[in-house]
């Protein structure tokens, strides 16, 4: 098992080879649609990663790394891996974090999601955002 890094130069081929699965998280907010999200892969605005077992993708996933005033996180933005079991990724994960100087993991999710992160890999709540629509 180990994480493989998309070049942005590779992300349209990556697409062809599963990647598109991540306009399904796409599907659960109104700020990004899958074709959006290729688009800022391509661009190298977000890092794509295939989730490798046995030299074959069993998910994918994308972060970015957000440079706060107090902390450098890698934000997990989107992640795909239908019966994959994710958590066994996140050793790694946190060993490139480590390499990229974040000293945080973040993600963003809907509240049962939450409660799998939480209890597969040891997430703690930061702050939950709220919203209103307006006309």
């Amino acid at each position: 098992m180990n994480l493989s890094v998309v070049q942005p130069s590779h992300v349209d081929k990556a697409w062809r080879d599963g990647a598109a699965c991540l306009a399904e998280a796409c599907e659960t907010v109104d700020e990004i649609t899958g074709d959006q999200l290729k688009l800022i892969l391509s661009r190298g605005e977000r890092t794509l990663v295939a989730l490798m077992e046995d030299d074959k993708p069993v998910g994918w996933g994308c972060w970015r790394v957000d440079q706060l005033p107090n902390v450098r996180v890698l934000h997990v933005t989107d992640l795909v891996a239908h019966g994959a079991r994710f958590e066994r990724f996140f050793l790694e994960l946190k060993t490139i974090a480590d390499m990229l100087g974040c000293t945080e993991i973040r993600c963003s999710c809907k509240p049962a999601q939450a409660r799998l992160y939480q209890m597969k890999c040891g997430f703690e709540p930061v702050y939950t955002t709220l919203r209103v629509k307006l006309p």
